[in-house]
């Protein structure tokens, strides 16, 4: 019986959410940079896991919009919610202001959530401990995952819980596309 789920990715600029969603679904579609808001409109990506089809949408990072533009991305990131979102973190033991508004949106939302804490190739053990204890005082996760998305760390455990949202429904997209965003020429 086919499934299907649509997933948010989300977080504040420079977390590695175009880069989780490029190692996830195998293929370049969202641009990588070191330079903040390099998405500026949701990107689409669709996995096939199984019967199960994951459209996830890459969304610009979430901060304090002092522009037009940033006023246009915050309105990207907010109205992406779906049937689950990923609130990917760095492995900082505390929670700055655009994580709180973040776990502030999907409480309003009431949209379950997974917190993927990303780089944890670059801390030791016992910090990213403090950061699930951090996290897990902030909200209730439906599931906690460490994750390098650079490395490919924890992306298995990862689609296994993202899977656990899909529900019975027709794919969305046909099985060998990847993207929404037009092929470069």
């Amino acid at each position: 019986m086919d499934k299907n789920a649509m997933i948010t990715i989300a977080g504040r600029p420079n977390v590695g959410k175009s880069t989780l969603t490029n190692a996830l679904v195998g293929e370049k579609v969202a641009i990588v940079s070191n330079k903040p808001q390099t998405t500026r409109n949701r990107i689409t990506a669709i996995i096939n896991c199984g019967e199960a089809q994951l459209v996830l949408m890459d969304t610009p990072g979430f901060h304090r919009a002092r522009t037009r533009l940033g006023e246009y991305m915050d309105k990207v990131v907010r109205e992406s919610v779906a049937d689950a979102v990923v609130l990917v973190v760095e492995p900082i033991a505390s929670l700055g202001p655009q994580e709180t508004e973040l776990i502030k949106q999907l409480r309003a939302a009431r949209v379950p959530a997974i917190l993927a804490i990303n780089k944890i190739d670059t801390v030791e053990k016992p910090e990213l401990l403090s950061v699930i204890s951090a996290y897990a005082q902030a909200h209730d996760f439906a599931a906690v995952v460490p994750i390098s998305a650079k490395r490919g760390e924890g992306l298995e455990a990862l689609l296994g819980e993202m899977e656990k949202f899909a529900q019975p429904g027709p794919h969305l997209f046909p099985e060998d596309m990847y993207t929404d965003q037009p092929e470069k020429q």
